[in-house]
Order: C-alpha cells, then sequence, then structure tokens
C-alpha cells in the first residue's frame, strides 16, 4: 500500500468525513471510527486488530484465514485530507468486517457486523463506498462520469452477486447461535420471610428470622466457616 503524491480525497457528500476515495484509482477507506461502528465493536478493539495485522508475520502468523493476506502491511490508506486523517483501505476493512462477522466469538455486537457484511458483501463494499463518497469512477467506453442510475445499478449487482455464498454461511452461523442455550439466571442466595411459599425455589433453607437461604448461599458458608477453623482441628474434621 504504497504512498501516492497524486492521491485526491474526495469529500463525502453528506459532510461526514467517515469515508474517503481516491479520485485517481477510486480505491476507498473508512476511519477507524466508522470501521468500528460497522462491525458493532469499539474503535480500540478494532485499533489493536489492526495493530496486530500490521505487526503479524507474513509468513507464521496465526491470524484468522480473511486477514492472512495483510499480515506486515501497512493498513492505512495514504490521502491528501488536510485534516490528516486515517483511513483504512477498503480491501482490509472487508476483511475485518468478515473476522467480525464470521469468525469471531459471539459479542454484543456482532448481529450488527453479519447484517453489514451481508449487506455490502466482498465485491461491493468498494463501490458503497462510493456511493458514500459522491465518487463516480470515469466510464471506459466515455470521457464523462457514470450516472447515479448506472452507480446504483453497479452496486446491486456486485451486492447480489457475492449474497447467495455469503447468506449460506451466514444463515448457519446463525442458527448456530440461535442454538446455544441461553445463560441460566442466578438464583438469590436470601430471600426475605414475607415471600410467598409457591415463589421459594426447592432447597432453599429458613432461618431463624423467617428469611431463606439458598443452598449455594449455604454451602459458601459453610466453606468460609471451615476456613475460619484452626489447621489442626480442620485437619481432624477431614478423617471424619
Amino acid at each position: 500500500m504504497t504512498k501516492n503524491n497524486d492521491q485526491i480525497l474526495v469529500s463525502n457528500i453528506n459532510d461526514d468525513q467517515s469515508y474517503c476515495t481516491r479520485d485517481v484509482d477510486g480505491v476507498s477507506g473508512m476511519t477507524v471510527t466508522a470501521l468500528s461502528e460497522f462491525c458493532g465493536t469499539s474503535k480500540s478493539a478494532i485499533t489493536q486488530l489492526l495493530n496486530q495485522i500490521s505487526d503479524s508475520d507474513p509468513f507464521t502468523n496465526e491470524l484468522a484465514e480473511c486477514l492472512k493476506q495483510f499480515a506486515g502491511n501497512d493498513w492505512r490508506l495514504f490521502t491528501n485530507d488536510p485534516s490528516g486523517s486515517a483511513f483504512i483501505i477498503d480491501e482490509v476493512c472487508h476483511a475485518v468486517l468478515e473476522y467480525y462477522a464470521l469468525e469471531a466469538r459471539k459479542y454484543k455486537g456482532k448481529q450488527i457486523a453479519i447484517n453489514n457484511y451481508r449487506m455490502v458483501a466482498k465485491a461491493g463494499l468498494r463501490v458503497f463506498i462510493w456511493s458514500q463518497t459522491g465518487y463516480s469512477p470515469k466510464s471506459i467506453t466515455s470521457t464523462g462520469a457514470i450516472s447515479k442510475e448506472e452507480l446504483s445499478a453497479t452496486i446491486t449487482a456486485a451486492v447480489e452477486q457475492a449474497l447467495t455464498p455469503i447468506n449460506l454461511r451466514l444463515k448457519k452461523i446463525e442458527q448456530r447461535l440461535s442454538a446455544l442455550p441461553p445463560a441460566k439466571p442466578k438464583r438469590p442466595w436470601t430471600l426475605p420471610s414475607n415471600t410467598p411459599p409457591e415463589q421459594i425455589p426447592e432447597g432453599y433453607q429458613q432461618l431463624e428470622d423467617g428469611s431463606w437461604l439458598s443452598p449455594e448461599a449455604y454451602e459458601s458458608i459453610l466453606r468460609q466457616s471451615r476456613r475460619s477453623l484452626p489447621w489442626d482441628v480442620r485437619r481432624l474434621r477431614d478423617f471424619e
């Protein structure tokens, strides 16, 4: 990813500097903040992953398969943006998005990454960013820029072409996620004395003040009591 002094930043049509496109070749990029929102995770997590990619050995790295080709490379897209913002080249953006959507363990914003990965797909990510920056690639058959209708058709065709295999893989992932057992709710260690009998779980023991103690709390108190005993007394109890 070589720096080019002729690279030109195309401003975003919404005055949002989250995206950029080089006018000379159409290569595009996102800021770290934009990519973190795209992946449904934190900016620090994205920064850490990008640094891990650039610091990894191209041949002996243990990165996820979708990230391996970028190991040891600079992920920045150089532009002449006067603000000096750092942009992540679109190919790396896609690889990071694919990692969070398909490879990373389940996390709070994973569904965001899955939905966005399905939306843009690999073939359509650069064109998607073109639509955000207002960039129009030069038509091969003419000297003018392609129309908005042609750009929209290009985006649709690129995304639809890549959606079928991606949808199949994502559907399998979502099925596995939905099949995971829900987290078992933690029972309260104590219940007040006015708790209705039908709401008292099995195994709870009633104390002298009328309150109820869970089996987990009872075992915890028992362990702590044993630890408080002198060593020789505990040793004798072990032989009982």
